[in-house]
């Protein structure tokens, strides 16, 4: 299966579940624990997205070339893939590799310009309308098995028609959850209650109201200090998504999107991570393995590693990468929870290690009771497996390490 894009609103409200998917095409939330602390989301866009290496053939690369390949999965919450096509749905194996690891899977609705002026103004045409579009979004998401949209207004909107933009929010967001109760509808601070766009950087008095109407708001990325103050006034901190764009358009980003995290992380507000795919587009020459890790490594101490919540499972750490140089988002499997330069993913599948006796940590649990565990490990070198438990008695978190001896 193919998924494609939706681009017209005459498409959306004529749309029908195709036959070639059913429940046994969605991939159940494993590894998922709600968290009611601050979140990290990962908004992906790279290329104008739908790329031929996120298709089930995947894409045929030469050798020590590398496709873009987002690993760090156990530091984020969300997942949002983004494209500019007017409805994005998320390719059937990134919402696959996403649940596997605990993670949300969000498609976007963007409107844009005189264009989206035009869909926006149909749209909210009259309560029928506005119903049957958001519905229709609930029956995608449903329908594909993804947790729902960033909405994304990039055009002005009638004043007398807020209202109502509003109340499409509202029922998006609701409906979403009778259907899926782990679901997040989040709105981009773009529009204003006046109707007009105008980026505030911020939660205030001129936008809350569309929070207030969906889980949550994502921050566009001018934001200084005090937007981040003045955001705490009227929301919750956690369901504030502070934006930090890894172009470094507006904010500090770039290898050094740490110094960004680090704010928010201050403020104990959520972040979203707009276009990490950047370390591909701007180092399409170099192994991607390592650019992530290096990417990623600094922004460890300001992002919490969730852990594992059940016990069976298997894996071999393929990245999608396999052995003849074909990558393909159906070949991911569960990563593993640390990620170095030291113990990172090999072409095909497998970790590599360097160093004797030095630990790496492979997985942490989280709250799982158990009297029998098994595990069985396939290598190329003598190594020991450790498992340490913090609790001798009731070993309620325990870590399982590699050694190589």
């Amino acid at each position: 299966m193919t998924i494609s894009p939706i681009d017209t609103l005459e498409e959306l409200w004529n749309w029908e579940g195709r036959n070639d998917v059913g429940d046994e095409y969605k991939e159940p939330l494993t590894h998922f624990k709600p968290h009611s602390g601050p979140q990290i989301l990962v908004c992906h866009d790279m290329r104008g997205g739908y790329l031929e290496e996120e298709t089930k053939e995947g894409k045929q690369f030469e050798e020590e070339k590398y496709p873009y390949m987002f690993l760090n999965w156990w530091q984020i919450d969300i997942f949002n893939y983004f494209s500019h096509h007017f409805v994005t749905i998320p390719p059937e194996d990134y919402t696959r590799i996403a649940h596997k690891h605990g993670v949300l899977s969000l498609g976007t609705f963007i409107t844009e310009w005189k264009p989206g002026k035009e869909i926006c103004s149909k749209i909210l045409g009259n309560e029928e309308t506005m119903e049957k579009t958001a519905d229709s979004l609930v029956a995608v998401a449903n329908y594909y098995g993804f947790d729902g949209w960033l909405i994304n207004i990039e055009n002005e909107i009638d004043k007398d028609k807020i209202e109502l933009l509003i109340q499409f929010c509202s029922r998006l967001t609701q409906k979403s959850k009778e259907y899926n109760p782990n679901s997040k509808v989040i709105w981009y601070d773009s529009v204003l209650h006046n109707g007009k766009l105008d980026w505030q950087n911020c939660l205030n008095e001129k936008n809350n109201k569309f929070y207030e109407a969906c889980d949550a708001i994502y921050l566009n990325y001018n934001w200084k200090d005090n937007h981040l103050f003045r955001s705490a006034e009227y929301g919750l901190l956690d369901r504030i998504f502070v934006g930090i764009d890894v172009w470094a358009r507006g904010c500090i980003g770039e290898f050094d999107c740490d110094k960004s995290f680090a704010v928010a992380k201050l403020f104990h507000m959520s972040v979203s991570l707009f276009g990490p795919g950047w370390i591909y587009e701007k180092f399409s020459e170099e192994n991607q393995i390592l650019k992530g890790i290096q990417f990623w490594s600094k922004l460890y101490p300001f992002v919490r590693t969730r852990p594992l919540t059940s016990l069976n499972f298997s894996t071999d750490f393929c990245t999608g990468m396999e052995k003849d140089w074909r990558y393909k988002l159906s070949s991911v499997h569960l990563q593993p929870q640390n990620l170095t330069s030291f113990c990172h993913q090999i072409i095909g599948s497998g970790l590599t290690l360097f160093g004797r006796n030095r630990n790496f940590l492979i997985f942490n649990f989280d709250s799982i009771r158990f009297q029998k565990l098994k595990i069985h490990c396939t290598c190329d070198c003598p190594i020991r497996i450790v498992f340490n438990k913090s609790d001798p008695i009731a070993p309620s978190k325990a870590s399982i390490q590699l050694v190589m001896t």
